[in-house]
């Protein structure tokens, strides 16, 4: 009831004194670094001559005096003050022609008089679309170097801002975002220190769904981790009686291997073998069938450990053709050819012939695939040699026959009963040819001279 009381006097008090609002500040929204206006104009009386000040207020809080800044905020460089009046009005505007995050808030705009607040605008808030700091995402790790099974947290941070970022790991990690003290954002991800992580990277990416061209990313240091030695041995050739054997102990490591040991059980004297001057290679002098069946171990060091592993020795005799090499990870079967080692050269033949050689078998295809086609072509080609002068009628009677062709034809007409002793000799032919031949008639007979048969006469005589 009181506050409907004071609201009237109120009232009351800015009509008396002609005093009023034409213009208010309204609600804007706006993307950071942007540009926005907020207006507010004042009519008042132009009889009274009282003197009005104007002022800006920010979340409660004045930030201008007329054109005049507060004094923290005279170095801003983002926004501008200005006032205008004339005869009967007051124009007062706020411009940010580069909008900050931190500009977010509830705006006022107040009007006094002899230090009095006569009159008071709503209340408008401009919404800032934010957008962290262009130094923003920042990738960082929990520290510089890891040793084996350590735990590894990899950070992505970035400005808390309203709408909030989204912030993931490229490689499909959990993407559970942290608010830190309300003003970062950070992501993280845990990981067990691995020897095959050791330079390992990460992607973070950053975006925000009411920004579409808000795309950025940032790459974590590559990760050092310090592990012991990984340890494999490799032998160089194959192991002969009386022929020098070498073997390499291969290691990765980090830091790298500060010292080689070899040992040898049973032991070997040490006039049997050499060590180079890098620890990393042992070499039998003179390898005898005595030392077959020796187990040759290599430990390699540095400041995190030592790590080691074993082979056994086969020793190859004159008689052998394989050698032997039984590893503590595996075992292998070393061939050779017998041509080769005649001449010295201890190459390891890793392939064997159990069966026919290659160009044995690609020889019978070829010949197979010849013989075959040779079959099927026979009655092709007889096929089509035999039916050129074969002639197909449409009622599939097959002649075979030349296009015109001639036959003669002789014969004797038998005399009737008592008639004389003589015989008429014909002789005769027939022509024939083909349908589209413009012939009257297809068989056409000739009466031959006549021949008189006397059956006592031993010749005839033609009349």
């Amino acid at each position: 009831m009181l506050l409907t009381v004071l609201s009237y006097i109120f009232l009351f008090f800015n009509i008396t004194n002609c005093l009023v609002f034409d213009k208010q500040p309204s609600n804007s929204t706006v993307k950071a670094k942007g540009a926005v206006l907020l207006i507010c104009i004042v009519e008042f009386d132009t009889t009274i001559t009282s003197q009005y000040k104007l002022k800006w207020k920010k979340d409660g809080e004045y930030i201008a005096i007329n054109d005049v800044l507060r004094e923290d905020l005279k170095t801003s460089q983002n926004f501008i003050v200005t006032i205008n009046e004339d005869n009967m009005q007051i124009i007062y505007n706020i411009f940010f022609y580069g909008v900050l995050n931190s500009d977010r808030g509830f705006y006022q705009c107040d009007v006094f008089e002899n230090s009095s607040l006569v009159l008071e605008s709503n209340k408008a808030f401009l919404d800032v679309i934010q957008i962290p700091d262009d130094k923003y995402p920042l990738c960082t790790e929990s520290k510089d170097v890891y040793t084996e099974g350590d735990d590894v947290m990899l950070f992505c941070v970035s400005e808390y801002t309203e709408p909030p970022v989204t912030l993931r790991w490229n490689d499909g990690a959990t993407h559970v975002v942290e608010i830190v003290d309300g003003e970062s954002a950070r992501l993280q991800k845990r990981l067990i220190a691995d020897p095959d992580l050791n330079g390992y990277k990460s992607v973070c990416s950053m975006t925000n769904e009411h920004i579409p061209d808000l795309n950025r990313n940032c790459t974590t240091q590559p990760l050092t981790i310090y592990y012991k030695p990984r340890v494999s041995i490799r032998q160089t050739g194959l192991i002969s009686a009386g022929k020098q054997g070498f073997f390499i102990c291969e290691t990765t490591a980090n830091p790298a291997v500060t010292r080689y040991t070899w040992l040898t059980l049973p032991p070997l004297d040490k006039t049997e073998y050499n060590i180079d001057n890098t620890g990393h290679i042992f070499m039998l002098s003179n390898p005898t069938m005595k030392q077959d069946g020796t187990v040759v171990t290599c430990t390699a060091e540095n400041r995190i450990g030592s790590s080691s592993t074993s082979v056994t020795l086969s020793i190859q005799s004159d008689t052998q053709k394989d050698v032997r090499v039984t590893s503590a990870q595996d075992s292998v079967i070393i061939n050779y050819n017998e041509n080769n080692q005649s001449r010295g050269n201890n190459t390891v033949n890793k392939e064997t012939s159990t069966g026919l050689s290659t160009d044995v078998i690609v020889i019978i295809i070829v010949a197979c695939v010849v013989l075959l086609v040779i079959i099927v072509m026979i009655p092709v080609y007889y096929y089509c040699l035999c039916s050129k002068n074969i002639t197909t009628n449409q009622t599939t009677t097959i002649v075979h026959q030349p296009e015109v062709y001639f036959e003669p034809r002789d014969r004797m007409t038998l005399p009737l009963p008592r008639t004389r002793d003589a015989t008429i000799w014909r002789r005769s032919f027939a022509a024939q040819a083909p349908d589209d031949k413009e012939v009257d008639a297809m068989y056409l007979e000739i009466q031959s001279n006549h021949y008189i048969y006397a059956a006592t006469s031993r010749c005839n005589t033609m009349r």
